[in-house]
This record gives structure tokens, sequence and C-alpha cells, in this order.
């Protein structure tokens, strides 16, 4: 969870702080910059979450063998044979 706790931290602290701290009745060319990295951050959090859960329990690394054990199983290659 610390990691979890971390990565959320880091990635949507600077939305917080851009929203709270920007002035946005003049716009400028780094107001547009600063809005597209907070973005960037808010995002890249979102697609590290599954990663890092992935990776740091143990149940959902056994569910995920499980799953490519299945996958291996009916075979890529095999469907593609087939059409």
């Amino acid at each position: 969870m610390i990691i979890v706790s971390a990565a959320f931290v880091v990635c949507w602290c600077p939305t917080y702080i851009y929203v709270n701290a920007v002035d946005a009745s003049t716009p400028t060319t780094s107001l547009y910059v600063g809005y597209h990295v907070t973005v960037f951050l808010s995002y890249l959090y979102i697609c590290m979450n599954p990663f890092i859960y992935a990776l740091k329990h143990e149940a959902v690394k056994e569910i995920l063998t499980r799953l490519m054990v299945c996958c291996k199983r009916v075979g890529v290659t095999s469907v593609a044979s087939a059409t």
C-alpha cells in the first residue's frame, strides 16, 4: 500500500497544487503546459495502478499466472490457423 500511496501523492499532488495556485484569468503558454503535465501525471497514475498491484500482491500474481496458463492452452496460433 505504501507504493500505491506514494504513486498517488506523486501523480496527484501537482494537480491539486496547480488547480489551487494558478490564476487562470490570463491564459499563457506556461498555463497550458502545466495543465497538460498535470493531466498526464493523473492518467499515468491510473495506468500504473494495476501494474503496481500485479507486481506486489501474491494473490494477483497467482490469478494472472493462472490466466496466462489458460491463454497458452487456447493458443493464439491455433485460432489464427483456423481462419
